[in-house]
């Protein structure tokens, strides 16, 4: 059956445009008339259909945020149907080597999609540049699995494949994941002849570059687990998005963090003599004056209605109540817009009880995204939920309310993002160091 734009497939998904040949079909952009969505569909024009429905009864049933599900069949042509990852393949992806937090981040997340599918016995048997695509807001997706030992073999390229050994068991897999990081974290293909990942580029950490050459190589025994890529992704991805460089600080930090810290030490005992000083020979503090200076505690979480996902770096967002020098980020998106995937995201803190707030110190390393400041007695589920006290665009400097209002849940709702310099196709995001909510 020759395919055309405007063609319907099983009387239901409009064909849009061919996305890319797969070796054994095609990938084709469609939209199902049905339930009103886009949809991706692998067709195989030579496979008959039953081999179609083992394939799909096989990898139907698991679900994970990393692999796109599986929605239907189609008999003519023989296909699967399956969620659009809008944002396209890593095979489309010309920019280089990603910033090193950001690849351990896509790792990680491949390396957790891989782990749901060998929990239920199903090897991917075709992880590549054309099977890791990516969705709206940059988040990695593995294309269906178990099609090549049903369907015929994807067009995967020798280099994502371990020399000499089958590809459709989880060892294969495993070397895959290194072959994708590898390319991830180097900007280069991998290859038998290529050089250790922190030859090829400057910046990669060590334990990246050990993990790595132990996943390429020949001994399957030696290839680590998709938990052990997550164990050393995971600090790597939690780090801010800097690239780190192998020069002399990196080199040689030892001896000078202990200098670092032993100056530090100093000044904090000077700051701390000098401030003595002066609370003694000042003026005594009124409770009043205090109450002005002394934030509340307040619990926080992520904050991503529909359309989103339900989470936005749920792992990071206590850095924005630490103290710290640390900070959460949305994730990546391709416009200041969302992609136009979503309306706003953004965090929700919960004061535990109804609070008068006056003033609200919204600390970030990159000024210029904008955001709301909304308020509720009721954790409601939209940001419509609440009520919007004031727009404001990120400075560091405080938001001030004339009136102290009185609520316990305050959603921090961020509607416009700014470019991050950190390159890539979702450049666009909006980190938050520190919030703190005060009486006045």
């Amino acid at each position: 059956m020759d395919i055309a734009r405007g063609d319907t497939i099983g009387d239901r998904y409009e064909v849009q445009r061919k996305g890319w040949d797969t070796g054994c079909g095609a990938i084709w952009i469609a939209f199902d008339k049905i339930l009103e969505r886009p949809v991706l569909i692998e067709t195989f024009p030579d496979a008959d259909p039953a081999a179609v429905g083992r394939a799909v009864a096989r990898t139907a049933q698991i679900t994970h945020p990393g692999l796109c599900q599986i929605y239907d069949m189609s008999v003519e042509p023989p296909g699967i149907v399956f969620e659009l990852a809008a944002a396209g393949r890593l095979a489309d992806r010309k920019d280089g080597a990603a910033p090193p937090a950001q690849a351990a981040k896509i790792c990680s997340q491949l390396a957790a999609a891989i782990a749901a599918l060998h929990e239920r016995g199903v090897p991917h048997g075709s992880i590549g540049p054309s099977t890791v695509l990516f969705d709206e807001e940059g988040r990695p997706k593995l294309a269906p699995a178990g099609v090549s030992e049903e369907l015929g073999d994807r067009a995967t390229p020798d280099a994502y494949r371990p020399a000499g050994q089958p590809h459709t068991d989880e060892s294969a897999d495993r070397y895959a994941l290194g072959a994708v990081a590898y390319r991830l974290f180097t900007g280069q293909e991998p290859s038998s002849d290529a050089p250790p990942a922190r030859t090829a580029k400057r910046g990669i950490p060590p334990e990246v570059d050990a993990l790595l050459s132990r996943a390429l190589a020949r001994d399957v025994a030696t290839r680590p687990s998709s938990e052990e890529f997550r164990r050393v992704m995971g600090p790597i991805a939690a780090a801010e998005p800097a690239e780190r460089g192998p020069g002399f600080f990196h080199q040689e930090a030892s001896w000078l963090i202990a200098v670092v810290l032993l100056v530090a030490l100093a000044v904090a005992a000077i700051t701390f003599g000098v401030r003595k000083v002066i609370q003694s020979s000042g003026t005594p503090k009124t409770p009043e004056a205090t109450a002005t200076t002394v934030a509340y505690q307040t619990t926080v979480t992520d904050f991503d209605p529909p359309p989103g996902n339900g989470q936005e770096h749920h792992d990071e967002v206590g850095f924005v109540i630490d103290g710290l020098d640390t900070a959460w980020s949305t994730v990546g998106y391709k416009t200041a817009a969302f992609g136009g995937a979503k309306r706003g995201v953004g965090l929700l803190f919960d004061l535990g009880d109804a609070r008068s707030v006056g003033r609200i110190q919204v600390r970030t390393p990159d000024p210029g995204w904008t955001a709301e400041w909304r308020y509720s007695d009721a954790r409601g589920s939209r940001a419509d939920d609440f009520t919007k006290a004031t727009e404001f665009t990120a400075s560091g400097e405080p938001v001030t309310f004339g009136t102290p209002i009185k609520a316990r849940y305050w959603l921090l709702w961020i509607t416009r993002l700014v470019n991050s310099g950190n390159g890539g196709p979702f450049p666009w995001q909006a980190q938050v160091t520190e919030v703190q909510l005060f009486p006045r």
